[in-house]
């Protein structure tokens, strides 16, 4: 049972799971601390770096916020406040609450910070990491995945879709396979709960999209059109 509680010092507000963060204060989103701590496991890079910890209770995934195209080269990891509960990272936040209560296959919530300055603000956001987790692109660039597998991943997004989960980005990153065989989704950023409609469809084909865009960058990809089949199969069944 998740036991979230609220922090306010200074023009930073946060929300953390005193069960897994006991000793919570404004040091956990500052990478330097864990690496003090020799905590840090690694880091992986995309529009800014995501950190892996050794936190006290579990293993965490630490990211900062940061806009992209070219409102990112204007403002970089600055937003425009308009309301805590409007933030992205509360937004996340909350999201990944309710549906992780749900008991969806999404990662833990464990804390989130929002400081403001002046009419902007920056964000971050601590996740519980999913262990022996990789994404499809990682695992389709070294083996084909099954037809149980394809079809997991199509249950998985059928139980979203059934809870209203749309995700703004559904793609073959965004998907987890763990190493008990369990999918993941990842990345809830600008996702919201909706009623059933367009979306749903718009979702299964952006990730379609994503796999046929994977298969033409890389020489060694282990998909085929037959799998969306199968995946397609499993979102029906479920």
């Amino acid at each position: 049972m998740q036991q979230l509680q609220h922090w306010q010092e200074g023009s930073a507000a946060s929300w953390y799971d005193a069960s897994l963060l006991p000793e919570f204060g404004a040091a956990c989103f500052d990478p330097a601390h864990w690496q003090r701590q020799d905590a840090v496991l690694g880091q992986s890079h995309g529009r800014g770096v995501t950190w892996f910890i050794r936190g006290p209770r579990c293993e965490l995934v630490l990211r900062h916020y940061w806009r992209g195209g070219l409102l990112g080269k204007l403002l970089g990891d600055r937003f425009c406040y308009t309301g805590l509960a409007r933030s992205r990272c509360y937004r996340e936040f909350a999201l990944l609450n309710d549906l992780w209560a749900a008991g969806l296959p999404v990662p833990r919530p464990v804390a989130a910070r929002v400081t403001r300055q002046g009419l902007c603000y920056r964000a971050d956001l601590l996740l519980e990491r999913i262990p022996g987790a990789r994404d499809l692109v990682s695992l389709l660039r070294e083996r084909a995945l099954t037809g149980e597998e394809w079809r997991k991943v199509g249950v998985v997004i059928r139980l979203l879709h059934e809870e209203g989960a749309w995700h703004s980005d559904l793609n073959s990153h965004n998907l987890l396979l763990d190493a008990q065989g369990k999918v993941w989704v990842i990345d809830f950023d600008k996702c919201a709960i909706r009623a059933p409609g367009r979306w749903q469809p718009q979702m299964l084909a952006r990730l379609q999209r994503s796999l046929r865009k994977e298969q033409g960058l890389h020489t060694a990809f282990f998909w085929q059109e037959a799998d969306w089949d199968e995946l397609m199969a499993g979102y029906q069944a479920g």
